[in-house]
């Protein structure tokens, strides 16, 4: 009954994904990884009145080995629908790895590989996928190359047989190359015209100069210029390996089935691969300011302070006291103050950044040019205040409150659940994280907290870029 909306969704995501190619890839960029929360008003009463209720996760996650490939995967199984949700990564393949003089290739990847593969031209395949009713999608992150597919059981191996084709043997087609650059270059010559895009290229020049996260996420024009049929498949060969691959799988298979499923789709990839790895940032956080002036109807600022590593001792600590400062939407100190009681901003927000290379503590609003100066001073003045008083126990449990009862909102589909499988690999959370995860929350003490804002939130460290009238 599901198969014909899948189907319908299916078909509309290729030809919008086809369109919106460069749109994709950016927010790919902005956006991920990143550790933030959702902004649900209640999510007590949203998860209680619906199936996450039954969300306790008291199916464990298991480990097991392909007999074939010799290859590890997690696995939860739920056999609630006929559905199976693949997620995986090829670790160091991001655009961060492409070579100095092919900056570009990772992202041209990612858009090509739906355009063939074996025998079939993009065409072809598109249509065998969606008459199966089979969801695929690649997505070039800054660390790590990813893919995904969603298929119901009765095509589990027709779903094997044309992802195992994407892998190893695409076909780049010379048409399909042009136009994939040809949408690459006119997203790169369009990206001054958002001055949201513009401050978010300049800042991540600002904090990384020369190192790869300062690059342009979509490469530069000489370089996709250059780029062959040959160049995309020596890529494919040196980062799609066994060796680099991370996989979730979720849904109505067990583990026998699984390691069926996985063997079908890498067992034939190459043991290992030349993988360009990426060397820690290194970032002076001096307090700086950059500005950068331009004519728009908003100032806007983004600005960085040192993060931490998603296993590092002090990741819940600063998680919770984040929610409370910046995180939290409507209800955060930062947006209480700016926004609510001072309407300085429609909106400001922080996050985790928590890319492998370089951990930041993030923050941004934008605001008129005339209340833009008298809103940064105030977030400043609000972090030191945070910094010096921390939080209280309302306020940390409210956070806590909200933290876990959202959680389960995370698992509304088969395919978040796979993806989470995976990065509890990529950051060695253990089989047990989702058991456990909640937990991890509900035991962080005041103290903690009160600590976290002490060492990581220092104003004075700040490195900002600002656009707009000055």
């Amino acid at each position: 009954m599901r198969a014909p909306r899948y189907r319908k969704n299916f078909a509309r995501k290729w030809c919008v994904g086809l369109v919106l190619l460069a749109a994709v890839v950016w927010s790919v960029w902005k956006w991920g990884p990143r550790v933030s929360v959702l902004f649900s008003s209640n999510p007590q009463a949203i998860v209680e009145n619906s199936v996450l209720k039954a969300k306790n996760f008291s199916t464990p996650v298991v480990e097991f080995i392909s007999p074939k490939a010799k290859l590890k995967a997690y696995l939860l199984e739920d056999g609630a629908n006929p559905i199976i949700s693949l997620n995986f990564s090829f670790k160091n393949a991001g655009y961060a790895s492409d070579d100095e003089d092919e900056q570009g290739i990772a992202q041209m990847t990612a858009a090509l590989l739906t355009e063939g593969a074996g025998d079939l031209d993009g065409q072809a395949l598109k249509e065998a996928l969606e008459s199966l009713a089979i969801k695929v999608s690649f997505t070039a992150g800054k660390d790590d190359f990813s893919g995904s597919m969603l298929t119901t059981k009765a095509n589990a191996k027709e779903a094997v047989k044309y992802l195992n084709l994407m892998l190893s043997s695409p076909r780049f087609y010379e048409v399909d190359i042009n136009r994939v650059k040809a949408q690459m270059k006119e997203a790169l010559k369009r990206q001054d015209e958002y001055p949201a895009r513009a401050l978010e290229l300049e800042f991540i020049k600002e904090l990384y100069g020369e190192h790869p996260y300062g690059r342009n996420p979509l490469g530069k024009v000489q370089d996709i210029d250059k780029i062959s049929a040959a160049d995309l498949r020596r890529f494919v060969k040196d980062n799609f390996s066994q060796n680099n691959l991370i996989i979730g799988i979720a849904g109505d298979l067990n583990a026998e089935e699984a390691a069926e499923f996985i063997d079908g789709v890498f067992a034939n990839l190459p043991s290992n691969g030349q993988i360009n790895f990426v060397k820690e940032a290194e970032i002076d956080f001096d307090g700086r300011v950059r500005q950068i002036a331009r004519d728009s109807g908003q100032n806007m600022v983004l600005k960085a302070l040192p993060g931490v590593s998603r296993n590092h001792e002090d990741f819940y600590p600063l998680f919770v006291a984040n929610y409370i400062w910046g995180g939290a939407g409507l209800t955060s100190k930062l947006s209480q103050q700016l926004r609510e009681k001072e309407g300085l901003t429609y909106g400001v927000y922080s996050y985790l950044s928590i890319d492998d290379k370089s951990p930041l503590l993030v923050v941004a609003f934008s605001s008129t040019a005339d209340k833009f100066k008298k809103a940064d001073t105030l977030l400043h003045e609000q972090t030191r205040i945070f910094r010096q008083q921390g939080v209280s126990k309302v306020e940390l449990e409210n956070a806590k409150n909200y933290l876990i009862a959202s959680y389960n909102l995370r698992f509304a589909s088969i395919e978040n659940i796979a993806e989470i499988l995976t990065a509890m690999q990529k950051y060695n959370l253990g089989l047990d994280f989702l058991q456990k995860r909640n937990d991890y929350i509900a035991n962080i003490s005041l103290r903690q907290v009160n600590e976290a804002a002490q060492k990581y939130f220092d104003d004075s460290k700040m490195v900002s870029v600002e656009i707009g009238k000055f």
